[in-house]
């Protein structure tokens, strides 16, 4: 059952979020993929904006709104997967350390679409006023 949180610290799910966007950066430091490339920015940019996306939808006014948000950090967490993936069918990144992070990946994913479910259902319109 999901409780009135006063900030964004307080969602479990956003803990789950940092977690795992530690893990994607631990990733690709000991990666071989060079910290100048395209495809290490495109990485780092997408792990980044998982935990972003649920921070900034948290700011929004209604529960619909805050789903967005849920929804592009799911969307990240995709995008990440995905080009780990093939990096680590290059040889770039650790094989097993991927296959470890989908497991994470799958969890996340699911918390964030429960979520989403929640807002969804609860069509609260005004979660600014309950806030510190």
């Amino acid at each position: 059952m999901w409780r009135m949180a006063h900030k964004v610290e307080e969602l479990e799910v956003f803990g789950e979020a940092q977690r795992f966007c530690a893990a994607v950066t631990a990733i690709l430091n000991s990666s071989r993929i060079r910290r100048t490339s395209k495809l290490f920015n495109q990485i780092a940019e997408a792990n980044e904006s998982i935990t972003a996306n649920i921070d900034e939808g948290f700011d929004q006014e209604s529960d619909a709104g805050f789903a967005r948000f849920l929804y592009y950090s799911k969307g990240s967490i995709a995008e990440v997967m995905r080009r780990l993936r093939r990096a680590s069918a290059r040889g770039e990144v650790d094989a097993r350390a991927v296959a470890e992070l989908h497991a994470a990946a799958e969890t996340l994913g699911k918390m964030l679409g429960g979520f989403i479910k929640y807002l969804k259902r609860s069509g609260f319109k005004d979660r600014g006023r309950f806030r510190i």
